[in-house]
C-alpha cells in the first residue's frame, strides 16, 4: 500500500470518527501523546456511569420483589419474580463491566511507590497508641517525600495538554447526561480514582449479594408452586440460573478486590518504609526488636 493510500485511509477513518462522536474526544483519544490519558479518563467515566445504573437496576429489582410479595395471586407473584430476575441479570452484567474495567484501568495507571506498605517496629514489651503510630507514620511519609520524591511522569506537551483538556470538557458533558457527573470526576482522578472505583465495586458486591439471596428465596417459592401444580419448574430454573450468575460475579469480585489490594504486579505490596511503633518516641539500647510482630502502619 502506498503512502497516498495510507493517507487517504487515515483521512477517511478520521471523517468517520468525527461523524460518530464528539470532535474533541475523538481528537484527544487518537492523539499519540495524550491518547492514553484521555482513554483512561473516558474509561473511568464509563465505569462510574455503569455503577450508578447498576444500583438503580438493583433497587428496581428489589422493589419489584417487595411488590410481588404483597400480591395474593400466585400468577402476579410469579410475574414479579421473573421481572426482578431480568432486572438483576442486567445489573450483574454491569457489575462485571466494572470489575473488568478496574483491572484494565490498573494497567493504565499503576500505583506509585507512595502506595506501598509502611511497617511498624516495636519492642517485645509494648507499643505506642494507634493515634501516636498514625502521627509518626505521617511524619515519616512526609520526610520521605521531601528527601526522596517519586519520579514524576513525563509531562505532556502544551499541545497534548490542550487536547486532553478539550476532551475532558466534552467528556464531562456526557457524564452529566449519564447522571454520573460527580462520581465520574472522582473516578477519573489519577491519584485517587482507582481507590474510589474499588469502593464503588465493594458497594456493588454487597448489593448483588442481597439480590442473590432474595432471588434464591424466590426460586424456592417458584419451585414450591411448580411442585404443588405438578408443572415444569421453568420459573424456578430461570431464577436459580440468575442467582448462580450473581454468585459467580461475587466470587470473581472478591478475587479482583484482593488483587487490587496487592501491588500492581499482583504480588504483595513492597515495603515503602519503616516507622517506630514502640512506647517511647525513639528506640533505646538494651531491648530486643520484635521482628515477628511487624504490622502495617496506618495509612
Amino acid at each position: 500500500m502506498t503512502s497516498e493510500q495510507l493517507l487517504a485511509a487515515d483521512q477517511e477513518a478520521a471523517d468517520d470518527a468525527l461523524e460518530a462522536g464528539p470532535e474533541a474526544i475523538m481528537a484527544g483519544a487518537a492523539d499519540s501523546e495524550a491518547g492514553p490519558a484521555v482513554l483512561a479518563d473516558l474509561l473511568a467515566h464509563e465505569l462510574a456511569a455503569s455503577h450508578r445504573l447498576m444500583l438503580r437496576l438493583a433497587a428496581a429489582a428489589d422493589a419489584v420483589l417487595d411488590w410481588g410479595a404483597d400480591e395474593p395471586a400466585a400468577a402476579e407473584r410469579s410475574a414479579a419474580e421473573l421481572a426482578a430476575g431480568r432486572l438483576a441479570a442486567a445489573a450483574s452484567r454491569l457489575m462485571e463491566q466494572l470489575r473488568q474495567g478496574l483491572v484494565a484501568l490498573r494497567r493504565f495507571r499503576p500505583e506509585s511507590d507512595q502506595d506501598g506498605v509502611w511497617i511498624a517496629l516495636s519492642w517485645l514489651d509494648g507499643r505506642c497508641s494507634q493515634e501516636e503510630l498514625e502521627r509518626r507514620a505521617a511524619a515519616a511519609k512526609a520526610a520521605k517525600a521531601a528527601n526522596d520524591p517519586a519520579p514524576a511522569s513525563p509531562a505532556l506537551s502544551q499541545r497534548a495538554q490542550l487536547a486532553r483538556a478539550l476532551a475532558a470538557e466534552e467528556a464531562a458533558e456526557l457524564a452529566a447526561a449519564a447522571r454520573a457527573g460527580t462520581q465520574a470526576d472522582a473516578a477519573a482522578d489519577e491519584r485517587a480514582g482507582a481507590g474510589f472505583l474499588a469502593r464503588l465495586f465493594a458497594h456493588e458486591l454487597g448489593t448483588s449479594h442481597a439480590l442473590m439471596m432474595r432471588l434464591t428465596g424466590s426460586a424456592h417459592a417458584a419451585l414450591d408452586r411448580a411442585t404443588a401444580a405438578a408443572a415444569e419448574p421453568r420459573a424456578a430454573l430461570g431464577l436459580a440460573a440468575i442467582a448462580a450468575r450473581l454468585g459467580d460475579r461475587f466470587r470473581r469480585g472478591l478475587l479482583t478486590l484482593a488483587s487490587l489490594a496487592a501491588g500492581s504486579d499482583g504480588k504483595p505490596r513492597r515495603v515503602t518504609g519503616l516507622v517506630w511503633g514502640g512506647p517511647e518516641a525513639t528506640p533505646t539500647a538494651g531491648h530486643g526488636v520484635d521482628r515477628s510482630d511487624l504490622v502495617p502502619a496506618a495509612g
